[in-house]
C-alpha cells in the first residue's frame, strides 16, 4: 500500500498521509480540510497504471474504513462513483450499492470486465479477446451469444444460429423479414413446414397428414384436418400387417379379409374396397408427378443457377483475398525470421560478455587470494624472528649470569656454540629486509589497483547491457503488436475460408440429394406401377377364395346341427356327473386385505424416509404403527390362506392323529386291486379309436378344410372321456357298470372294516368301559375316514394339489411380501438409529421390540445403555428413590429375566438363570443432571453363561468421565443359559403395563429421567424402536438433550448394506471409488454395482481383497490379492475405473482387463436381498467401520439408503464372538490360564447339519479333553470315559455346550440336557498345547466360546486372538433354516422334512409334484422343480392357442389365472365366448394396463389395473367372476374390484383362445395378437396344459434376451422387401450363430438368375448368376463364427464387381458383363422357400442363431418392414446364450 495518496478531486488538494507496515495500510487526517471539500479519493501509484489487458476478467478488492461520530457531523450528502478508471479519453465509474458505516471496516469488490451493448458480443478466438463486434442476425435480432456469436430470441418467425432461415412451419426469405405462416391447409398446426415454388406452396406435413396442402388423413389415420377443430388420429383396428384399416373420415374399420359372416349381418361391398385403393393409388400418382415437375423445375430454375453463379464468383473472390493475405503472411514472416537472426547474435554477444566478466574476476579473486597467502606468511616469519630473538636474549641472560658467578667461560663445545651464536645474530643484524616489504607493498597496490579496474570494466558492461535489454524489449514488443495484428488478419481469412468451404460442401450434397431423389422417385414410379398390377391379381384371388370359404362354412354349419343334437343330451349327462367348483382361492379372501397392505407400504415408505433424521422421533412412533398394522395384515391374510387349506388338511391330520395308517395298511392291497381292474377296464375302454378315426378321414375328403369340425370332434370326444364309439346306448352302458364299480369298491372297504370293529371291541375290554365313548368316536372317524380314502384316494393329492395352486396362483406373493417385509426391516432399522435419550415421567414406559435371535442371547448378552435422573432444587431435601428401569425377560417373570433398577439412589442388576436371583449393586449414586444438557451415566452389561460384569461409567457424556473397576457375579446350579419364549418374551424400559408384575428385586414405581438404549449384543438399539407405550406421547413430551461427537465413520452391522445414487451415469476415461475401511471378520461385501446381467464387487474373503465381477456373457471370475485387510485397522479400498483402456484397478495389487458397464447406483457394505438372490452372491455383508467415501461426483458421498449401518462406529464391534466351518476347518485358541486337567469349564454354542466331527480338542497327554458328534449325539470324552446325552443335534438349530469338572465330577450340559460322570483324579502337567475347535469334518458354526481362565475376569473369547486358523471365517456363520412344508404350518409342531418321508411318502410324492416351497424359500432336499411349458406369442398377426375344455353347466363362478411376461403395451391375452348372443369375457392388455373385459347383451365392463406391467418380468393374473362379483388381481397384493347390476349364470362354450384369435374368427374386441410370453394358464384351479391348437407359437426361452431376431433348430425363413438384381447394392447384417452351415440370405427364383450368401463348414460363400455367368467368392474368417460373438457380414456389388466382407476381413470376384436386367426379386434371410427349388446350390440348411442389424444400401431395416415369417422364428429377442 505504498505510494498511494488522498485528493481531493475537485480542490486539487495533495492531503499528507501516513503508511503503516503493520497492518499495510495507509491512513489520512481529513479533519483539517476546508468546508467545501466533500469527495476525496484514494489514488493508485504508477505500477497500477498502464496496459493491464492480463488483469481483465479480474477482481480489484478494497477496504476502506473511517473514524468518527455521527454525532460530529459526519452526513452522507450525495453518493458519488466508488471507483474511477481514467485513460484514452475515458472514464469509467463503478457505484456500490451499499454505503459505507462511519468505525466499520468496509469490504469492496468489483470485477473487471466491459459489457458489450446491445447488437454486439464479446469475441473470444485470437491472441486479443474481450473485443465487442457487432451480431450478424439479418436484422432479425439484436443479442446474440458471447463467443460464438450465435444469434439469441430470433425474431419475426426467424430461426437459425444467424436468423438466416424462416423457422419451423413458416416459409417467406428471412434475410427480408418476409417469413409467413405455412398454409396448411390453414395454419402450421399439421406441417412441419412448406416449400414456395412459385405460385404454389408444398406443406411437409406431420405424420398421419397427407395432401399438398396436409389436407387430408394419410392411410391408417382418420379426421377431417379441414374442420375447424379437426385433426387426424391413427385407427383402432387390427390392420394385420394392412396400410389402410378403416375410413379416412369416419375411422370405421374395414377388414379386407374374408370373415365369418353371420347372415343377418350386413356385408360390406368389396368393389368399394378396390374403388377406394385405385383412388388412392391414384392420388398417390398425381403426388408424384407434382413432385416431379417441382424437382424438375428445381433442376431447371434460373433461380437456382444465379445462386451458383453468385457462389462461384464469391469464392473466386475469397481465393484473391486468401492469396493476399498469404503474401502478407509471408512477407511478415521474412521479417520476423530477420528480427529473430538478430535478436540470436545479440544473445550470443551478451553471453561471450558475460563470460569474459565472469573469467576476469575470477583472476582477481584469485590475485587477491595469492597477496593475503603472501602477506599471512610476512606476519608467521615475523613472530618467529621474534621468538628466536627472544630465545637469544635468555641464552645471554644465562651466560651474562654464569660468568658473574665464576667469571668463567664455557670450554669446548660450549665455546664453539657460543660463537657460532654470536656469527649468528651478527648475520642477522646484518641483513636488510626494507627491499621485501617494498616489493610486497607493490603487488599490493597493483592488486588494489587490478581490482578496481575490473569493477570499472563490470559496471561498464553493465549499463551497455541495461540500455541493450531495453532495446531488445521495445524491439519485442513492437514485433508482438505486429505479430497480433498478423494472427487476427490470419483468423479473419481462415474463417472466410472455411465458410467458402461449407457452402461448397453444402451446395454439393444439395445437388447430390436432388439428383437421387429424382433417381428414387423413378425407382418408386416403377414400383407403384407393378404392386399395383399384383394388387389387381391379388384382389381376383380373395373373390375366387371367399365364394370356395362361404360354401366350406354352409357345409359345416350343417355337420355342426348334426352333431349339436347328439352332443345336447351327452352333455346334460354329464353335466350331473361332473364335479363341483373348486374352492375359492387365497386371492379372493386375501384381496381384501391387499388395499390396505399396499396403502400402509406406502405409508412406511414415507416414514422411513423421514426417520433418517435422529431429531424427529415422532417418526418412530409412526413406523412402529405402520409395521405392527402391515403384520397384522399380513398375518390375517395368512390365516385366510391356511383355513383354504383345512378341507385337504382335515384328512391328513386325522389319519396322523388317530394313527390310523397302520389299521389302513390291510386295505392297501383291496384297494389297489380295484384300481388296477378300474384302470384295465378304462384302457380297454380307450383302445377303441379306429372308428372314430375313420369318420375323421371321410370329413376330411369331403371337405378339404376341417378347423371348425375338427374343434366339435374334439369337444364331443373329451365330453366322451376318451370313449370312441358311435353307439351311444352302450356308452350309457359303460357309465352306468363303472359307477356300479365303484359301488362294489364301497361295499368292499366298508366290509374290510369289520376287523378293525372286531379289534376295537377288544381293545375296549381290554382298557374298560370308561373309554366307550372316546372308542366309539375314534371307530365313527375311522370308518369315515377309511370311507374318504378308498372312495376318494386316487384325487385326494390332486384335490391338495389344487388347493395348493389356489394357495400359491401367483408366484410374485412371496416376492411382495418379501418387499414389505423388507421395508418394515428397514423402517425398525431407521428407528433403531434414533440415538436420543427418551424422558419418563414416573408414570410412563415403553416396550421395546426384542431382538430377533433369541438364540444368541442364551450363552451371552451385552447391553449398553445411558441413563439420568433429573435434577432436584436446592432448597427440597435430596430423598432418593426406588425406580424401575428395565426388564428383559419371559412375561411370567418367575425366571429367565435380566432386569435393571434403581434402589437408594444406586442402580441394582438382577439377573436369574433358573437358580434363583443374582444381585449386583453399583456404589456411586445415578448422575442428576438437567434435561436441555444431559450429562448420563453410562451401563455396560456382560454376561457369559452364568457369570456377569457390569461396568459402570458415571457421567460418561461429560468432558470427565469417573471409570470404576468392574463388578463381577455368578448365579449357581446347572442353569446356566438365559432361555427366552419367543412368543412370550418382553423388553420394558422406564416402565412397565398394568398386566405385568415385575420380580420382587425389580418391583419399583416407574422411572423418573432419560434413558437411552446403546446395543443389545453389538447391535444398535434405540429405545424409539417399540411396540408399545404406557402413558407416553413422545411428540409431547421432549426428550433429554446430551453431547455427542460428530463423526465421519459409518458402522455396518454386518446385516445390511448402504446405497449411493450418482445424479447422472459417470461414463469419464477414469473414475475413482474409494472408501477407508475398518474390520476384523474374514468375509464381507465392500463394493457392488450391477447392471442388467452384469456386475463388479470388491469383496473380503479370508481377510484379503478379492475382485469379483461378471462383464458380457461370460461367467464370473475373481481376482484375488494377498494383502491382509481385516487386521482391526484402517485400510484404503479404491477401485478405479480406466474406461479408455479397458482396464480395473482395485487397490492393492489388482488388475483387470475388462470394459465395465455403465451405472448410476452402487452399494457399500452388502446388497439386497434382492441382488443377492439374482446373482447367487454368497459372501455376508460387511461388519465394520468404514470412512472417507468417495466417488467422482463428490468427496463427501452422503448415503441414499441404508439398513443395518450407523454413526456409532466404537471399539465394541470388533469382538467376533462366531466362526463357520469347512470341512477341514480347524480353529486353535490359546490355553494360557486354561487350569485343565484341574477344575475348569468350557463352552460354546454350535450350528450343524453334520451327524459327525469333532467340536472340541485339548490334548495333554495323556489327558485328553475332545467334544464331538457320533451320530448326531453330543459326547464328551476325558481320558477315557465318555459322557453321552441321548439326543441328536444335528438340525442346523443353535445348541450350547458345557463341560464343567469339579473335583473328580465331569458336568456335560447341552441346552437343558444335562449328564454326570466320575473321573480319575489326573496329573497336571506344565505343558501349554492350543484349544482347537472344529475337525474330522465338522461343517457348521461355533459361537459363545467361554474359557474360564485363572486370574483372569470371565468374559466371551474374541475370536481374532486365535494361535491358528485353516479353513475357518470369522464372523461368517450363515442361518440354518428349518424345513417346513406351507401346507402344514398351522399344526403346533410342524412336520420337517424327515417326519413327512417317514409318516406320509405320498405326501411327499405330492410335494415333489407339486414343487411346494417353504415359507423362506427354500427348496426342499430333493428335485422338485417341474418346469412348466411357456408360450412365446406374437411372432405372426394371427398367432394364438385354443384350449378345449368339457362344456360347463351353467354356474356363477369362473376363475382363471396365468402368467404373463411382455414388453409390447397392447395385445389379446385370453378370449372366450358365452352360449347367449354377444356375450364374451377376455383379458386384455392395453397401454401397459391389464383389463378384464366382459360383454353381455350389447353392454361392455372393463376393469383396468391402475398401474403398468409391461417391464419384461413375470406376473400372475387371475381374472374371475363370482356373481355379481368380478374381479382382477395382479401379483396376489393388487386387486382391482367391480359388481355387476346382474346376477346371471354363466356358461362358455370351447375352445377358449390364449394369446389371440384365428384370422377367420369373429373378433368382438379390436385387438392384435399378444406380444410376450405366457405359462401356467389355468381354468378353476386347473392347469390347462394341452393345447387343441398351435398357431405361429414358438417356446419362450426363460434367459436374458438381446435385440435381434431368433432363427431357431427347426429352421425358418423372413421376407424383406424386393431387391433390385441388376443394379448396385450393398446388404450388411449381423449374426451369432449357432451352427457352422447354413443359408443366410438368399435373392432369385431361377439359376441364370438369383444371389446366395451361405456358411459353409465356418466359411462364408457368396455365390450367384447375372445372367451372363456364375461368380462366386468367400472369405475364411479368422475366429469360428459359431463362437458366442457378434460378427458382420457385408455383401455388395459396384458395376461389375461383387465383394464380400466378414468382419475385417474381405473378397471380391469379377462379375461376367451382361446386358443389364433390372428384376425384383423378394430377399430371403434363414433360409430358401421350398417353393423356388434352387437344387443347384450346394447348402440348403436353414440358419441357426440371431440376426439384427440389417442395412440395405445404407438404410436400416426395421422388423416392422418384414412382410412375411415362415418357420420358427422369433422377432422379438435373442437369448443372451
Amino acid at each position: 500500500m505504498r505510494n498511494w495518496r488522498l485528493e481531493a478531486v475537485d480542490e486539487y488538494i495533495d492531503i499528507p498521509v501516513s503508511f503503516n507496515p503493520v497492518s499495510n495500510s495507509v491512513v489520512a487526517d481529513v479533519q483539517e480540510l476546508p468546508a467545501s471539500v466533500h469527495s476525496l479519493y484514494w489514488k493508485a501509484p504508477p505500477s497500477y497504471l498502464g496496459e493491464k489487458l492480463s488483469s481483465y476478467g479480474g477482481f480489484l478488492s478494497y477496504q476502506v474504513k473511517s473514524f468518527g461520530l455521527p454525532s460530529e457531523g459526519m452526513v452522507l450528502l450525495d453518493k458519488r462513483p466508488d471507483i474511477q478508471l481514467t485513460g484514452q479519453q475515458m472514464k469509467v465509474v463503478y457505484m456500490d450499492p451499499n454505503n459505507p458505516l462511519p468505525d466499520r471496516q468496509y469490504y469492496g469488490r468489483v470485477q473487471l470486465v466491459e459489457e458489450c451493448g446491445l447488437g454486439f458480443y464479446r469475441e473470444t478466438k485470437g491472441f486479443l479477446t474481450g473485443r465487442c463486434v457487432p451480431c450478424n442476425c439479418n436484422g432479425n435480432s439484436n443479442r446474440c451469444q458471447d463467443g460464438t456469436g450465435k444469434c439469441i430470441n430470433c425474431q419475426y418467425n426467424t430461426a437459425g444460429e444467424k436468423c438466416e432461415r424462416c423457422k419451423d412451419g413458416y416459409f417467406g426469405d428471412a434475410t427480408q423479414g418476409s417469413c409467413r405462416v405455412c398454409p396448411c391447409p390453414y395454419t402450421n398446426r399439421f406441417a412441419t413446414g412448406c416449400v414456395a415454388n412459385g405460385e404454389e406452396i408444398q406443406c411437409l406435413c406431420k405424420e398421419g397428414y397427407t395432401g399438398v396442402r396436409c389436407e387430408r388423413c394419410a392411410p391408417g389415420y382418420f379426421g377431417n384436418p379441414q374442420k375447424y377443430g379437426g385433426y387426424c388420429q391413427k385407427c383402432n383396428c387390427n390392420n394385420n400387417g394392412q396400410l389402410a384399416s378403416c375410413d379416412h373420415l369416419t375411422g370405421e374399420c374395414f377388414n379386407n379379409e374374408p370373415k365369418d359372416v353371420d347372415p343377418n349381418e350386413d356385408c360390406d361391398s368389396c368393389d368399394s374396397c378396390v374403388i377406394t385403393l385405385l383412388k388412392d393409388l391414384s392420388t398417390i400418382g398425381d403426388e408424384l408427378q407434382l413432385i416431379k415437375s417441382q424437382l424438375q423445375n428445381v433442376h431447371a430454375s434460373t433461380h437456382t443457377l444465379d445462386q451458383m453463379r453468385g457462389l462461384e464468383a464469391r469464392i473466386k473472390d475469397l481465393k484473391v483475398l486468401l492469396n493476399n493475405y498469404r503474401s502478407v503472411v509471408h512477407n511478415q514472416g521474412s521479417k520476423v525470421d530477420e528480427l529473430e537472426t538478430e535478436f540470436i547474435n545479440l544473445n550470443h554477444d551478451i553471453n561471450a560478455l558475460q563470460e569474459k566478466a565472469e573469467m576476469n574476476y575470477k583472476a582477481a579473486e584469485i590475485l587477491f587470494n595469492n597477496f593475503g597467502q603472501t602477506h599471512q606468511k610476512g606476519k608467521d616469519l615475523v613472530s618467529r624472528i621474534q621468538i628466536v630473538v627472544n630465545n637469544i636474549q635468555v641464552l645471554l641472560e644465562q651466560i651474562a649470569g654464569t660468568n658473574e658467578e665464576s667469571n668463567n667461560l664455557p670450554l669446548g663445545d660450549a665455546a664453539k656454540e657460543l660463537a657460532e651464536a654470536q656469527r649468528m645474530m651478527t648475520e642477522m643484524r646484518n641483513r636488510n629486509f626494507g627491499q621485501l616489504q617494498a616489493e610486497a607493498e607493490k603487488e599490493r597496490t597493483e592488486a588494489q589497483l587490478l581490482l578496481a579496474r575490473i569493477k570499472n570494466e563490470l559496471q561498464k558492461y553493465h549499463r551497455e547491457n541495461h540500455g541493450l535489454i531495453k532495446i531488445v524489449r521495445d524491439s519485442l514488443n513492437e514485433y508482438e503488436s505486429k505479430i497480433t495484428d498478423l494472427r487476427e488478419a490470419l483468423n479473419e481469412a481462415t474463417g472466410q475460408i472455411k465458410q467458402a468451404e461449407n457452402l461448397n460442401r453444402d451446395n454439393g450434397v444439395l445437388l447430390e440429394d436432388i439428383k437421387k431423389r429424382i433417381e428414387e422417385t423413378n425407382v418408386q414410379q416403377k414400383g407403384i406401377l407393378d404392386i399395383l398390377s399384383s394388387a389387381r391379381s391379388s384382389l381376383t384371388q380373395a373373390n375366387s377364395v371367399l365364394g370356395l370359404l362361404q360354401k366350406s362354412k354352409e357345409e359345416y354349419e350343417s355337420l355342426a346341427a348334426q352333431l349339436d343334437g347328439a352332443r345336447k343330451d351327452m352333455n346334460e349327462k354329464l353335466t350331473n356327473h361332473s364335479l363341483s367348483a373348486s374352492k375359492e382361492p387365497l386371492v379372493v379372501r386375501a384381496e381384501e386385505h391387499a388395499k390396505s397392505l399396499q396403502d400402509l407400504a406406502k405409508q412406511l415408505e414415507e416414514i422411513k424416509n423421514s426417520a433418517r433424521k435422529d431429531e424427529l422421533v415422532g417418526c418412530a412412533v409412526e413406523a412402529s404403527t405402520a409395521y405392527d398394522n402391515i403384520i397384522n395384515a399380513i398375518k390375517a391374510a395368512e390365516e385366510a390362506a391356511n383355513k383354504a387349506g383345512n378341507a385337504a388338511d382335515s384328512a391328513l391330520s386325522t389319519v396322523k392323529r388317530e394313527d390310523l395308517s397302520g389299521k389302513a395298511a390291510k386295505l392297501k392291497t383291496e384297494s389297489s386291486t380295484l384300481l388296477n381292474q378300474a384302470q384295465e377296464t378304462e384302457r380297454t375302454l380307450q383302445a377303441i379309436g379306429p372308428t372314430l378315426e375313420d369318420i375323421k378321414q371321410r370329413l376330411n375328403v369331403a371337405d378339404g378344410k376341417k378347423n371348425t369340425l375338427q374343434i366339435d370332434l374334439v369337444t364331443l370326444q373329451n365330453n366322451l372321456n376318451g370313449i370312441n364309439r358311435d353307439d351311444i346306448d352302450s356308452i350309457i352302458t359303460s357309465a352306468k357298470n363303472m359307477v356300479k364299480s365303484a359301488k362294489d369298491v364301497t361295499n368292499n372297504v366298508l366290509d374290510e372294516l369289520l376287523p378293525i370293529q372286531a379289534d376295537v371291541e377288544k381293545m375296549k375290554n381290554t382298557y374298560g368301559s370308561t373309554q366307550s365313548a372316546g372308542f366309539s368316536k375314534a371307530l365313527m372317524e375311522a370308518n369315515n375316514s377309511v370311507k374318504k380314502l378308498t372312495n376318494k384316494l386316487p384325487d385326494l393329492f390332486s384335490k391338495i394339489e389344487s388347493i395348493n395352486q389356489q394357495l400359491m396362483p401367483i408366484s410374485n406373493i412371496s416376492e411382495n411380501v418379501n418387499r414389505i417385509r423388507e421395508l418394515i426391516q428397514q423402517a425398525r432399522d431407521a428407528a433403531n438409529k434414533v440415538a436420543i435419550p427418551m424422558r419418563f415421567n414416573g408414570s410412563s414406559g415403553v416396550e421395546v421390540r426384542p431382538p430377533s435371535n433369541l438364540e444368541d442371547l442364551k450363552g451371552y448378552t451385552s447391553l449398553s445403555f445411558f441413563l439420568q435422573r433429573p435434577q432436584t432444587r436446592l432448597d427440597t431435601s435430596q430423598r432418593a428413590s426406588n425406580k424401575f428401569v428395565l426388564y428383559l425377560g419371559n412375561k411370567d417373570a418367575s425366571k429367565d429375566y435380566i432386569g435393571m433398577a434403581v434402589k437408594d439412589g444406586h442402580l441394582t442388576c438382577v439377573y436369574n438363570l433358573g437358580d434363583g436371583d443374582v444381585e449386583i449393586d453399583v456404589q456411586p449414586f445415578v448422575t442428576q443432571s438437567e434435561t436441555e444438557e444431559a450429562v448420563m451415566d453410562q451401563v455396560k452389561f456382560e454376561r457369559i453363561y452364568q457369570y456377569v460384569k457390569l461396568n459402570y461409567i458415571k457421567a460418561a457424556t461429560s468432558t470427565s468421565p469417573e471409570y470404576a473397576s468392574p463388578l463381577t457375579a455368578s448365579s449357581g446350579g446347572s442353569d446356566i443359559l438365559l432361555n427366552l419364549d419367543p412368543s412370550t418374551v418382553v423388553f420394558y424400559v422406564g416402565g412397565y403395563p398394568p398386566d405385568f408384575r415385575p420380580p420382587h428385586k425389580l418391583d419399583y414405581p416407574h422411572y423418573e429421567g432419560c434413558i437411552e438404549l446403546d446395543n443389545l449384543n453389538e447391535h444398535i438399539i434405540s429405545l424409539y424402536n417399540f411396540k408399545r407405550t404406557f402413558n407416553l406421547n413422545t411428540t409431547e413430551v421432549q426428550p433429554c438433550r446430551r453431547y455427542k461427537e460428530e463423526t465421519d465413520q459409518s458402522y455396518f452391522e454386518g446385516t445390511g448394506y448402504a446405497s449411493v445414487t450418482l445424479k447422472e451415469p459417470n461414463t469419464h476415461s477414469r473414475v475413482r471409488y474409494e472408501q477407508t475401511i475398518e474390520t476384523t471378520a474374514d468375509e464381507g461385501i465392500v463394493f457392488f454395482a450391477a447392471n442388467g446381467d452384469q456386475f463388479i464387487s470388491v469383496l473380503i474373503k479370508d481377510g484379503h481383497t478379492v475382485f469379483r465381477y461378471k462383464v458380457g456373457s461370460e461367467p464370473p471370475k475373481e481376482i484375488e490379492t494377498n494383502a491382509t485387510v481385516n487386521d482391526g485397522t484402517y485400510k484404503q479400498i479404491h477401485l478405479v475405473l480406466a474406461r479408455s483402456r479397458n482396464t480395473v484397478h482395485v487397490s492393492p495389487d489388482i488388475k483387470a482387463n475388462i470394459n465395465v458397464f455403465v451405472f448410476t447406483k452402487y452399494y457399500l457394505g452388502g446388497i439386497p436381498p434382492s441382488l443377492r438372490e439374482r446373482f447367487n452372491i454368497s459372501t455376508p455383508p460387511f461388519r465394520g467401520c468404514m470412512k472417507n467415501v468417495k466417488n467422482p461426483n463428490t468427496a463427501s458421498v452422503i448415503f441414499d439408503e441404508t439398513v443395518g449401518v450407523s454413526k456409532k462406529c466404537s471399539d465394541d464391534w470388533k469382538l467376533v464372538r462366531s466362526a463357520a466351518f469347512s470341512k477341514k476347518g480347524t480353529l486353535s485358541l490359546s490355553a494360557v490360564g486354561f487350569p485343565f486337567p484341574k477344575d475348569f469349564q468350557v463352552g460354546f454354542g454350535f450350528q450343524t447339519m453334520a451327524s459327525t466331527g469333532t467340536l472340541l480338542n485339548y490334548n495333554l497327554w495323556p489327558n485328553i479333553l475332545t467334544i464331538f458328534l457320533r451320530p448326531g449325539f453330543v459326547i464328551a470324552k476325558m481320558g477315557e470315559k465318555e459322557i453321552e446325552l441321548k439326543k441328536k443335534y444335528e438340525d442346523g438349530s443353535m445348541h450350547y455346550v458345557t463341560v464343567i469338572k469339579t473335583d473328580n465330577r465331569v458336568h456335560l450340559l447341552v441346552d437343558d440336557e444335562s449328564a454326570l460322570a466320575s473321573v480319575d483324579s489326573p496329573r497336571a502337567r506344565a505343558l501349554i498345547e492350543p484349544i482347537k475347535f472344529g475337525g474330522d469334518n465338522f461343517e457348521g458354526c461355533i459361537s459363545n466360546i467361554f474359557i474360564k481362565r485363572a486370574d483372569q475376569l470371565p468374559e466371551v473369547q474374541n475370536l481374532i486372538n486365535y494361535t491358528a486358523k485353516t479353513g475357518v471365517s470369522l464372523g461368517a456363520c450363515r442361518k440354518y433354516e428349518k424345513l417346513e412344508p406351507m401346507l402344514l404350518k398351522e399344526f403346533k409342531n410342524p412336520l420337517r422334512f424327515k417326519m413327512l418321508k417317514v409318516q406320509n411318502e405320498k405326501y411327499l410324492d405330492y410335494l415333489k409334484a407339486a414343487n411346494v416351497q417353504n415359507q423362506q424359500t427354500q427348496t426342499l432336499p430333493i428335485e422338485l422343480n417341474v418346469s412348466s411349458e411357456a408360450y412365446l406369442l406374437g411372432n405372426i398377426p394371427n398367432s394364438f392357442i385354443s384350449y378345449m375344455f368339457s362344456p360347463l353347466s351353467s354356474t356363477e363362478r369362473l376363475h382363471f389365472s396365468v402368467d404373463v411376461r411382455t414388453r409390447s403395451s397392447r395385445g389379446l391375452i385370453v378370449f372366450m365366448e358365452e352360449r347367449s348372443e354377444d356375450s364374451y369375457m377376455a383379458l386384455l392388455i392395453s397401454k401397459g394396463h391389464f383389463v378384464f373385459s366382459l360383454g353381455s347383451e350389447g353392454k361392455r365392463i372393463k376393469i383396468k389395473t391402475s398401474i403398468k406391467y409391461n417391464d419384461g418380468q413375470w406376473h400372475t393374473v387371475v381374472f374371475s367372476r363370482d356373481g355379481k362379483n368380478v374381479r382382477l388381481v395382479v401379483d396376489g397384493l393388487r386387486a382391482q374390484h367391480r359388481r355387476l347390476e346382474t346376477n346371471s349364470a354363466i356358461s362358455i362354450k370351447p375352445p377358449i383362445y390364449v394369446g389371440g384369435l384365428p384370422s377367420l374368427k369373429r373378433q368382438k374386441i379390436a385387438m392384435n395378437s399378444f406380444k410376450g410370453c405366457l405359462r401356467n394358464f389355468k381354468m378353476n384351479g386347473k392347469v390347462m396344459n394341452a393345447p387343441q391348437q398351435k398357431n405361429g407359437v414358438l417356446p419362450c426361452p426363460d434367459v436374458p434376451m438381446d435385440t435381434g431376431i431368433y432363427f431357431f433348430n427347426e429352421g425358418g425363413y423372413i421376407t424383406i422387401g424386393n431387391l433390385l438384381v441388376g443394379l448396385d447394392f450393398r446388404i450388411v447384417f449381423t449374426i451369432r450363430p449357432r451352427s457352422s452351415t447354413g443359408i443366410l440370405l438368399h435373392a432369385g427364383s431361377k439359376q441364370d438368375n438369383y444371389l446366395t450368401v451361405y456358411m459353409e463348414g465356418g466359411n462364408v460363400i457368396a455365390a450367384g448368376n447375372s445372367g451372363a455367368g456364375e461368380f462366386q467368392t468367400s472369405v475364411t474368417p479368422k475366429q469360428s463364427l459359431s463362437d458366442g460373438q457378434w460378427h458382420t457380414i457385408a455383401v455388395s456389388q459396384k458395376q461389375n464387381t461383387v465383394q464380400l466382407e466378414v468382419g475385417t476381413q474381405s473378397n471380391y470376384t469379377s462379375i461376367p458383363t451382361s446386358p443389364a436386367r433390372r428384376v425384383h426379386q423378394p430377399l430371403y434371410f434363414g433360409k430358401i422357400p421350398a417353393n423356388l427349388g434352387t437344387l443347384w446350390l450346394p447348402v440348403n440348411d436353414p440358419f441357426f442363431g440371431c440376426l439384427r442389424n440389417i442395412n440395405i444400401n445404407d438404410k436400416h431395416v426395421s422388423t416392422r418392414r418384414i412382410s412375411d415369417v415362415h418357420g420358427v422364428v422369433s422377432l422379438y429377442g435373442c437369448p443372451v446364450k
